[in-house]
């Protein structure tokens, strides 16, 4: 894994250190179409990925490459981090290109490693790539990685061979990751601390210091955390409906004015809560939850009274409420509120919502849209 014009380094100038370890290892010399490291929390995954993309230019003058994260800002302190203070180092002759944000990495063969996120993909996905990397590639939707893939077809035709590769820690046990490794389009390896050269000394068999301070703090994590940052399982919290949610994807900044209209779901409760979601819908037909009343042991005329201040606030076209709340309903319309007895068909609207959200979430990653 060294290139003919110039010897591949790590972070410390003049050292050439860096020895991958079983997973980690197979995953660098793997050649398949779509390949992702899984492990916990330090296990060396990113450091191999930014390897192997490393080698790769170095190998193959001329390649095209990417390293991708869902977000853009998202890249600057973590993974990039990793790749030019852990594997370019101070006196690397690749040349960066947007300074304290990199746009891409030029190396002196004429191979180049392009950077975005997928929330601004124009440049790194604007043409055919020999090689994409995406960090963290759990926080990807399934229409993400399909994207990817449509520019790793082997068009760009400056290796023997082109990948969409990645790495990530568990989540839950239905994530498009496990489906298409179970599939058998995916590759999945999956990595322990003894690859972390940091933590585990081949050599002697131990633990290095640095291991036993971070398994020692690993192992303090508590509930679907531990499981997932220290066990490297795939599992998801008690209770969880929809499991795809992630804080990236769905958590997004919205003026009240963009929005075309509005409606709010009610559910009635006392002992359990009651609650009021405040639904904005814009020109594209997508709904946004925009104010939630979340609240046990309250009466249901204090549940009206929110419900007529949300009224006075926006003008709900609709409210929609638990077809059993007979009482709740007639206190409502009482009180001049557009009322409709919602479909009671729990879990045909949680396949619904789920449908939904992977409708659009295809729509805005779309190749067309690119």
């Amino acid at each position: 894994m060294t290139s003919a014009s110039y010897e591949l380094r790590s972070g410390e100038p003049g050292k050439a250190d860096f020895t991958p370890y079983g997973q980690n290892l197979e995953f660098i010399y793997y050649r398949g179409p779509e390949a992702i490291l899984s492990g916990p929390a330090e296990t060396g995954k990113t450091l191999a990925a930014c390897w192997k993309l490393h080698s790769l230019a170095c190998t193959y003058p001329g390649a095209q490459l990417a390293i991708v994260r869902k977000t853009q800002n998202s890249l600057y302190g973590t993974v990039l981090q990793t790749y030019e203070k852990r594997v370019l180092g101070k006196d690397s002759p690749v040349k960066v290109f947007g300074g304290s944000k990199p746009e891409w990495y030029d190396y002196p063969n004429g191979s180049r490693i392009y950077t975005g996120g997928l929330d601004n993909p124009d440049k790194v996905l604007s043409s055919e790539r020999d090689v994409i990397y995406v960090n963290q590639a759990e926080e990807l939707m399934p229409a993400d990685w399909e994207t990817l893939l449509t520019r790793t077809t082997g068009r760009a035709g400056n290796m023997p061979y082109s990948q969409c590769i990645g790495d990530c820690n568990p989540a839950f046990p239905s994530h498009w990751i496990i489906q298409r490794s179970n599939a058998g389009s995916l590759k999945l390896f999956t990595t322990t601390h003894r690859d972390n050269p940091t933590l585990w000394d081949m050599a002697t068999q131990t633990w290095t210091k640095q291991g036993e301070l971070t398994l020692s703090r690993l192992s303090s994590l508590t509930g679907m955390r531990r499981a997932r940052l220290f066990l490297g399982q795939w599992v998801q919290a008690e209770g969880v409906v929809y499991d795809e949610f992630t804080r990236d994807t769905h958590v997004k900044r919205r003026d009240m004015g963009d929005f075309q209209r509005y409606i709010v779901g009610v559910d009635e409760g006392y002992t359990n809560p009651a609650v009021l979601l405040l639904i904005g819908l814009d020109g594209d037909g997508r709904a946004h939850i925009l104010r939630e009343f979340y609240q046990r042991r309250v009466l249901q005329g204090d549940v009206v009274a929110e419900a007529a201040r949300w009224w006075r606030e926006c003008q709900p076209e609709t409210y929609y409420v638990d077809p059993s709340a007979a009482g709740l309903i007639a206190e409502m319309i009482a009180a001049g509120l557009p009322v409709i007895a919602a479909d009671h068909a729990i879990q045909q609207g949680i396949q619904t919502v789920k449908a939904r959200s992977e409708e659009h979430t295809s729509e805005l990653q779309s190749p067309n849209t690119i």
